[in-house]
């Protein structure tokens, strides 16, 4: 029998790190968190300050690196927001054929690990029918990864997961 670190090896192998992103929070105000969101594949991480802005720098994030595609044109109310979102676009593509070993990926999203007060880690799979779709792990999950089948979804578990940490960030004070 595997043990859990040997089956997560060889599962994380076959993944495309692309896809992958630490979500660092670095504190809250006003019960919100705030902090940066890591790819391997982007020069500096994103910043976000609140659930709403979180999720959509997730996507922000996915529509930079090219990965995954989305299956729909998103929609805007205004064409500047559009511009900028069409903008965003494989802005930093992944290398093709280059393969990442588990050093390279831990070497690079290191500080940013070490710098934040929670780390969740967001592994999107897919993005269907304007949303998204994949899983997460963080303390409040412990080893396992809980999967979510829509934005909506997430932020209700980034919500729950804040709560937690808030929670816990009381005590430790």
């Amino acid at each position: 029998m595997l043990s859990e670190e040997k089956s997560r090896q060889i599962e994380m192998a076959g993944t495309d790190w692309a896809c992958m992103m630490l979500v660092c929070i670095n504190g809250h105000e006003n019960n919100e968190p705030y902090g940066v969101i890591a790819n391997y594949h982007l020069s500096h991480p994103v910043s976000f300050r609140g659930i709403h802005r979180l999720i959509l720098a997730l996507d922000e994030v996915c529509e930079m690196v090219g990965s995954p595609m989305a299956t729909t044109e998103p929609r805007f109310l205004l064409n500047e927001w559009e511009q900028q979102y069409r903008a965003l676009k494989g802005k930093h593509k992944k290398e093709p054929g280059k393969i990442l070993t588990k050093e390279d990926v831990a070497k690079k999203m290191f500080p940013y690990m070490t710098a934040a007060k929670a780390v969740i880690l967001v592994h999107v799979l897919f993005r269907q029918h304007s949303s998204m779709q994949g899983r997460l792990q963080c303390s409040y999950t412990g080893a396992h990864y809980i999967a979510f089948r829509s934005a909506l979804e997430l932020m209700r578990m980034l919500d729950e997961a804040n709560t937690y940490m808030c929670g816990n960030q009381k005590n430790k004070d």
